[in-house]
């Protein structure tokens, strides 16, 4: 019988922005109840006010913020203001009938707060806590503020990104957040199913840094055996060639192809028509196709420039040879492939927005596990009366009280004024405010978007 993996867990959510809400987005799609606690002091504004449908804030501009609605689907909203003693005692009770609590505050906020793992165990010993941060919660550099790019440049991702005799460069995708979340996933739920067994909850101290490093694990691991420094190779690979990022015909048009070995070469010279220099001696083995891969990425750029991303990506693709069309927002949100492969949820966000299809964070699908799509994300403190009334039992005098005093309830600060449209020229391009993007979007989808 299919079921949520994560049916029945509760986990307490202090997150923002995109490391921690990646993190709680996994375990909200496999089932777990997720209570994203925010307050009007101290809100995720930077997700909830960042990128509209259709570049229109509305009225509601809070509630309308793509990307919030991207990492927060399925997730319960309360607002609880933990600055003061009242919030900190009644996010107390709530720990008690939680199972978890995942949190990407600076290092000093919840001891600050008398809030730390060795406080909430005494308050419920089985819990499980989780510390996300930039440099981890120990250790002399426990108290510099990290973000991505500081994430990516400590961890060496940044030094071996980038073209030969040019500087670092930033994966520009945010890499360091999403992996960084994807593990924060991974280690809560070993550690629920470490309590299973057990029967005791642990702390998790993950440091992006150190989450980013471990996907570098070859290059840092030939450094330590081997005393290599690694270079900056652009899209070069030590044993494949060609390979690397085309342009193709069209305005920034590229496809990335990668040629492994000699079957694949010649099938590679086949459907690029046999051209002469393909015959050369200077191309005839992989040895002097890398030792000449300068002159050869120009040659293949010459036949790649006169056909389009797709069209060259399904070309080679159907030869046997890895290859993979550089995709703008509208092309990902309108993949066949991506579609066919249950990458998108629909799901219907109201407030003006409609149906829209937003990609899924849980990158596997289990085979005895509930397919289910979840829920809108939430409205900013949505859910108060069911967690402070259902959960805590308060009364409707209490809850009133406490809203009066800013403690719960109530609508965001937003110190730079009313959010408007932002002026995002390649998004544009992209295909984010595109007129005619809705009626791709339900074409592609067979669904009625927006």
């Amino acid at each position: 019988m299919a079921y949520k993996l994560l049916e029945g867990i509760r986990i307490l959510d202090l997150t923002m922005v995109f490391a921690g809400p990646v993190s709680t987005e996994i375990l909200a799609e496999l089932g777990a109840e997720i209570i994203k606690i925010e307050s009007i002091q101290r809100a995720d504004v930077f997700t909830r006010a960042n990128v509209y449908p259709e570049n229109e804030p509305g009225e509601d501009p809070f509630n309308r913020g793509c990307i919030f609605h991207t990492l927060n689907a399925g997730k319960r909203s309360i607002s609880l203001n933990l600055g003061s003693e009242e919030g900190r005692d009644i996010f107390k009770r709530l720990v008690m009938i939680s199972d978890a609590v995942v949190e990407n505050y600076s290092p000093r906020v919840m001891d600050n707060w008398g809030l730390n793992y060795e406080e909430l165990k005494k308050i419920k010993p089985d819990i499980i806590m989780v510390s996300i941060s930039g440099l981890g919660h120990y250790g002399p550099l426990r108290n510099f503020y990290m973000y991505v790019p500081g994430m990516e440049g400590m961890s060496g991702l940044t030094y071996i990104t980038g073209f030969p005799g040019e500087p670092p460069l930033l994966s520009g995708c945010a890499y360091g957040d999403w992996v960084t979340g994807a593990n924060a996933a991974a280690a809560l739920i070993t550690a629920l199913y470490c309590r299973m067994h057990s029967g005791e909850g642990q702390y998790i101290d993950l440091s992006g840094r150190e989450a980013v490093a471990c996907h570098i694990g070859d290059v840092l691991t030939e450094y330590t055996l081997n005393g290599q420094n690694p270079s900056r190779n652009g899209n070069n690979h030590p044993s494949a060639a060609p390979h690397g990022c085309y342009r193709c015909r069209g305005e920034d048009s590229w496809v990335n192809i990668a040629v492994e070995n000699e079957e694949q070469w010649r099938s590679f010279c086949t459907v690029i028509g046999s051209p002469a220099w393909t015959r050369e001696d200077r191309f005839a083995t992989l040895n002097e196709r890398l030792l000449n891969r300068e002159e050869l990425d120009r040659l293949v750029e010459e036949w790649t420039i006169q056909h389009e991303h797709i069209e060259v990506m399904q070309i080679m693709q159907e030869a046997g040879i890895a290859a993979g069309a550089v995709l703008n927002m509208k092309e990902i949100n309108t993949n066949p492939h991506l579609i066919d492969r249950g990458f998108f949820e629909i799901i219907d966000h109201g407030n003006g927005i409609g149906k829209r299809p937003i990609a899924s964070q849980m990158p596997a699908k289990f085979s005895e596990e509930e397919s289910f799509v979840p829920e809108r994300a939430p409205r900013f403190a949505e859910d108060d009366e069911y967690v402070f009334g259902s959960l805590l039992k308060m009364s409707e005098v209490e809850m009133k009280k406490l809203a009066e005093k800013k403690i719960i309830g109530g609508s965001p600060d937003f110190p730079r004024g009313r959010p408007t449209r932002i002026d995002l020229i390649e998004e544009q391009k992209a295909g984010w405010f595109d007129p005619d993007y809705l009626d791709e979007l339900r074409k592609a989808h067979g669904e009625d978007i927006g």
